[in-house]
C-alpha cells in the first residue's frame, strides 16, 4: 500500500524519529501489558517498568544504552502525543538547515547526554532523601530534547514574533526558552515537589546550547558566509559552533536581567577556556558567524514572504471563485 503523499513529503528525520518514537513506545507498552497478565496481585500498569528500554535509576548504570533508547520511551498517551508533535514540527523545519543526519545526530546527542546527567542527578538526590522509590522511577522521554529544539530555534529565528490572541500575548522566539525554563521550574518547585521535570529541562537547554555554540561543525563556503552541515565540503573550510552575538546566552535573558547574568556568563567562560574545555572566539569566528547568522535570517524571511504570498493567492482565487459561481447564478 502506498504512503500517503504527506507522509512521503515529510522530512526524512522527522519519519526516522516518529518511527523510533512509535516502535520503541510500542515495544514498552507490550512488556508492559505481558508482565502485567504474569503478575498475580494486583498491580497498576503504569507501576511496570521495562528497565532495559526505559530510563530507571537503579538500573541504568547496568543497562547504558538506556540512555538512547528512553529517548523514544513515553508511557502515557498525552506524553505520547507531545512528543510525536514535538519531532514532527521541529525536525521538519530545522531539517531544511542541517539536513537529516545532523537532526538525528542532536537528538540522540542532546537526548542522551540529558538522560545521563538526570540519572546521575537523581541517584544523588534519591541517596541524600533516603528515597528508595525514586530509585526506580522511570526518566526520560521527549523531555530530553524538547529545550533543545527551542534552542534550535532561537538560533535560526531569533527576531520572530509569536503572536496569540490577535495581539493581546506578543513575544521574541528567543524569549520562550527562559519563560518555559521558569515554568517548569515553578512546576517542579510547587506542584510536582521533585527535580523533574526541571532537571532535565534545564540539562537539555544547556547541553543543546555548549554543542550548538562550541562544537557543532560547519561547512563554510569560502567566498560567502553560508553554511551547511550535511552539504558538500570538498572546497568549503570546517569551522565549529555558532559565535554570533545574538546567539550568545545572555540575549536567552530578558534585558532587565542581562546585566548580572553576563557576569555571571562570562566569568564561567573564562574558566572553561582556561580549563580548555572550550576554544576562545576571535574576531574572525564571530565576525563570519554574525554573516551567517544573517544570511539564515534572510533566507527565513524570505520564505515566510513566499508562504505569505501562496496563501494570499489562494485566498484570491477563493474570492474570484465565490464571485464567479454568484455571478453565475444570477
Amino acid at each position: 500500500m502506498a504512503l500517503p503523499t504527506s507522509w512521503r513529503s515529510t522530512a526524512k528525520s522527522t519519519r526516522i524519529s516518529l518511527a523510533a518514537l512509535i516502535v520503541t513506545s510500542s515495544v514498552v507498552l507490550v512488556l508492559k501489558v505481558h508482565n502485567l497478565n504474569k503478575l498475580e496481585e494486583p498491580t497498576k500498569l503504569h507501576d511496570i517498568t521495562i528497565p532495559y528500554i526505559q530510563l530507571i535509576p537503579r538500573h541504568a548504570i547496568t543497562h547504558p544504552w538506556v540512555f538512547v533508547t528512553s529517548i523514544f520511551a513515553e508511557i502515557t498517551i498525552l506524553s505520547y502525543l507531545v512528543s510525536a508533535t514535538v519531532l514532527f514540527f521541529a525536525t521538519n523545519y530545522i531539517e531544511k538547515f542541517w539536513g537529516y543526519k545532523e537532526v538525528l545526530k542532536f537528538i540522540v546527542l542532546v537526548g542522551s547526554l540529558t538522560n545521563l546527567t538526570t540519572v546521575m542527578v537523581a541517584i544523588v538526590s534519591n541517596i541524600f532523601r533516603n528515597d528508595v522509590r525514586g530509585m526506580d522511577q522511570p526518566l526520560g522521554g521527549g523531555i530530553s530534547y524538547f529545550f533543545g529544539f527551542l534552542v534550535v530555534l532561537k538560533q535560526i529565528i531569533p527576531e520572530h514574533n509569536v503572536v496569540l490572541f490577535q495581539g493581546l500575548i506578543n513575544f521574541r522566539v528567543k524569549h520562550i526558552p527562559f519563560i518555559l525554563l521558569v515554568i517548569v521550574s515553578l512546576w517542579s518547585l510547587v506542584i510536582s515537589r521533585s527535580l523533574y521535570p526541571a532537571v532535565p529541562s534545564v540539562v537539555s537547554f544547556f547541553v543543546s546550547y555548549n554543542y550548538l555554540r562550541f562544537y557543532q561543525t560547519f561547512a563554510t563556503d569560502p567566498l560567502l558566509p553560508v553554511t551547511s552541515v550535511s552539504g558538500d565540503q570538498s572546497n568549503a573550510t570546517i569551522t565549529s559552533g555558532d559565535a554570533s552575538d545574538a546567539f550568545s546566552l545572555v540575549e536567552f535573558f530578558p534585558s532587565a536581567i542581562k546585566g548580572p547574568t553576563s557576569v555571571v556568563v562570562n566569568s564561567v567562560y573564562d574558566v572553561s577556556v582556561l580549563l580548555g574545555i572550550v576554544t576562545p572566539f576571535n574576531d574572525e569566528a564571530v565576525e563570519q558567524s554574525n554573516l551567517r547568522a544573517q544570511k539564515i535570517s534572510e533566507q527565513v524571511s524570505k520564505a515566510n514572504r513566499s508562504i505569505a504570498n501562496s496563501v494570499a493567492e489562494r485566498r484570491r482565487q477563493v474570492a474570484l471563485q465565490v464571485i464567479e459561481d454568484r455571478v453565475g447564478q444570477s
